[in-house]
């Protein structure tokens, strides 16, 4: 073989060698091509998720707020509506015993009555919804207030019959007619005695003496006696009662049992007001 065939045959074992380089060189090429997709794939897939969670977070956080927003004003709305009822309760009891001082129509005392029972099935119901949506801070001293204000209603429900039996017994000794005159006065007397009788004990009605009780017994029968000589139906069994109760020792406006849940109610409204807001604003934060 010459020269020239020796060259060719040269050239071509150069050039197949050269092939399987190229493929190589183009393998290792392609693979750090992919594995820079890889990596810039995943990079992008991350941010995404990164960006998808942040977004995620925002709308969380803004349902939230709205969320919160909205309980809140369900909240503010429902403690103010009971601090409304509870007074109400108290303002239309307080009116109805006053009114009862006057000579009432048998339809007023009726609309009196229905009035605070209104005002109370108001406050039940208002109560109920602090109850729900509490907390137990806010819903306790809400209930607190609830009971006072209905021993409260009780009171002055016992104190307007008795307001109304005395105005009545007073219109019988001055303008009823003359026969009536001397025994309403009698009787007016006897539940002056009685009442003193007990202003002047120290001890409690519950603690009196053989003596003290002794006398009481004598006045309040001074009393029936009294009553025995109206006419049939001057007084009703409910009335009278109410005027030996009222003189024993106090009317129920000044009774302890409402003194002692006028300042259970004072002393809630203070703790309900505080819990109210100090819940209202913690939520604002």
């Amino acid at each position: 073989m010459d020269l020239q065939g020796i060259g060719a045959l040269s050239a071509a074992g150069v050039a197949l060698i050269g092939i399987p380089a190229t493929m190589a060189i183009g393998r290792w090429q392609m693979k750090a091509a992919l594995r820079t997709a890889e990596a810039t794939s995943e990079a992008g897939m991350a941010q995404a998720e990164s960006s998808y969670r942040a977004a995620l977070d925002t709308v969380r956080a803004e349902t939230y707020a709205t969320h919160m927003q909205w309980r809140r004003g369900i909240q503010r709305e429902a403690y103010a509506s009971f601090l409304l009822s509870v007074h109400r309760v108290a303002e239309v009891s307080e009116r109805f015993a006053v009114d009862n001082a006057e000579e009432l129509t048998l339809e007023s005392i009726r609309a009196g009555k229905a009035a605070v029972e209104d005002a109370l099935s108001a406050l039940k119901a208002a109560q109920t919804i602090v109850e729900l949506e509490g907390p137990d801070d806010v819903a306790a001293p809400a209930a607190g207030m609830t009971n006072a204000a209905k021993v409260m209603a009780m009171a002055l429900g016992d104190q307007a019959v008795f307001e109304r039996v005395q105005g009545k017994l007073h219109r019988m000794q001055y303008d009823g007619p003359v026969i009536m005159h001397d025994p309403a006065e009698r009787l007016i007397q006897a539940l002056f005695h009685l009442r003193s009788l007990y202003s002047a004990s120290p001890s409690d009605s519950a603690d009196l003496d053989e003596h003290e009780t002794h006398e009481i017994r004598a006045a309040k029968h001074s009393c029936r006696e009294a009553r025995s000589a109206l006419s049939p139906n001057a007084l009703d069994f409910e009335e009278f009662e109410a005027l030996i109760e009222g003189h024993s020792p106090r009317p129920p406006m000044l009774s302890r049992r409402y003194r002692n849940a006028a300042r259970q109610f004072d002393e809630e409204e203070v703790n309900f007001v505080r819990a109210a807001k100090i819940e209202l604003h913690s939520q604002v934060s």
